[in-house]
């Protein structure tokens, strides 16, 4: 069984989710998901952190949309580079990521066309809290530690150099440091 992680990060009076990320290890890689705000918008997408633990890590494959299957890139500091096909996800490993990805997304998150978006809405603003296209679900918000302008959440025991890692690469809004 595969040991996955979670990090999210909520701006209670502002942005809301600022991003949630799920990604375990399988030998010296990363595998993982995240969805976040970029610009206002939000952006989900796959990722593989290659060797990561294997060597001094410095690169970043994702795909180009929420697609575990559609075009990848990697992610260089002159830009990115886009991937031949097939992705860089082992087929072994795809579908345990998509389980796990949706098994997070269940526990975790709401988007505002699911079926229950409105009772998940309304929990939300009776807490004055912002409804954005993707939120993190009123019955976890106890989960985050909630600190004066972020709320976080950090998987106990999991490695936070891989999360600062990711966000000093990916295309979201927000970095972390360590």
């Amino acid at each position: 069984m595969i040991e996955a992680h979670a990090h999210l990060a909520y701006a209670p009076r502002g942005a809301g989710l600022l991003y949630a990320v799920l990604w375990f290890a399988d030998g010296p890689s990363i595998y993982g998901w995240y969805i976040g705000s970029r610009d206002g918008v939000h952006e989900a997408s796959y990722f593989v952190l290659p060797d990561y633990y294997a060597v001094t890590p410095s690169v970043l494959y994702r795909s180009v949309e929420d697609d575990l299957h559609g075009p990848w890139v990697q992610v260089t500091e002159e830009g990115d580079n886009e991937l031949p096909h097939p992705p860089p996800v082992p087929e072994a490993l795809c579908h345990e990521l998509v389980r796990l990805q949706d098994e997070f997304i269940r526990h975790w998150l709401f988007f505002d066309d699911d079926p229950d978006s409105e009772i998940q809405a309304h929990a939300l603003n009776a807490r004055e809290l912002p409804v954005r296209h993707v939120n993190i679900k009123a019955s976890r918000l106890g989960k985050l530690r909630m600190g004066a302008a972020v709320w976080r959440y950090d998987a106990p025991g999991a490695d936070q150099n891989v999360l600062v890692h990711l966000s000093q690469r990916w295309p979201l809004d927000e970095r972390l440091s360590t």
